[in-house]
């Protein structure tokens, strides 16, 4: 069983690479309408509906695709390239292709990523010395969010680290929403870890909106060095580098700093 989800897999993802030649798309952004026209996707409607998307199977042939009109454009824009994944992988006798296991929604997902943002485009797009601003341009560029964005970029190997997205409470605490990694670094903060604004790292990435950062407050001692940038009440921080621990001496003499214990800069 696992050998035939690893084939369906590879073989969906296969045919998502080649639509993007057959439809000849060569530049980002992804004209996504002319790749589901393709498809047999003869409706694309806007509607106010709770679901982000549906693929409907028209009784004369063709499908349609609902799209949230309450939702962002860069999220109709993946909701329409997750419901073409859907196309990609039906199996002959599916009774509906608007909606799968947790396999298939991967998979859709997956499949939403490469049309989006083509592994072929990123080479071109992305460069060795990636910051926040990077990631920003590039999720203009491709018509994505930057949450998509960065895990795509950061998942396909062109860059390492973790982008954490934060969000600004009234209350002056930052509470993390978001955090697209690549694998094998170690982040140190999780989704919902919340930052009390008091905390001297805290009150030191309020003083400006954007610049250089370095943590040193994980439980393990590591240091993390990256950027940052405020964009109203969300936070971007992206961490590039991951050193090794501190020695102890040299924690005790971090931390001795007024305000330097948890922030280097």
């Amino acid at each position: 069983m696992a050998r035939d989800a690893t084939d369906r897999a590879h073989r969906v993802m296969e045919e998502a690479r080649r639509l993007l030649d057959e439809c000849g798309i060569e530049r980002p952004p992804v004209d996504l309408v002319r790749i589901a026209r393709h498809l047999g996707i003869r409706r694309i409607r806007e509607l106010d509906v709770r679901l982000d998307g549906q693929l409907v199977e028209l009784g004369d042939g063709g499908y349609e695709v609902i799209l949230s009109r309450n939702a962002p454009h860069t999220r109709q824009r993946f909701t329409l390239a997750h419901e073409i994944g859907h196309i990609l992988a039906a199996s002959p006798g599916d009774e509906s292709m608007s909606c799968g296991d947790a396999a298939t929604e991967d998979l859709c997902n997956r499949v939403a990523a490469e049309l989006l943002i083509p592994g072929r485009f990123i080479a071109d797009a992305a460069t060795a010395g990636m910051d926040v601003g990077t990631f920003r341009r590039l999720a203009t560029r491709f018509q994505c969010s930057l949450e998509a964005t960065a895990w795509r970029i950061l998942n396909i190997g062109q860059a390492t680290g973790t982008l954490l997205i934060w969000r600004m409470q009234d209350d002056g605490k930052l509470e993390l929403s978001a955090s697209p990694r690549t694998f094998g670094f170690d982040a140190p903060f999780e989704n919902g870890a919340v930052l009390d604004g008091a905390m001297p790292f805290v009150r030191q990435l309020m003083r400006q909106s954007e610049g250089a950062i370095s943590y040193g407050g994980a439980p393990d001692g590591r240091v993390y060095t990256g950027d940052y940038v405020r964009l109203n009440k969300v936070m971007l921080m992206y961490l590039r580098r991951e050193g090794p621990p501190q020695t102890s001496k040299a924690r005790r003499r971090a931390a001795s700093a007024a305000g330097q214990g948890e922030l280097f800069s």
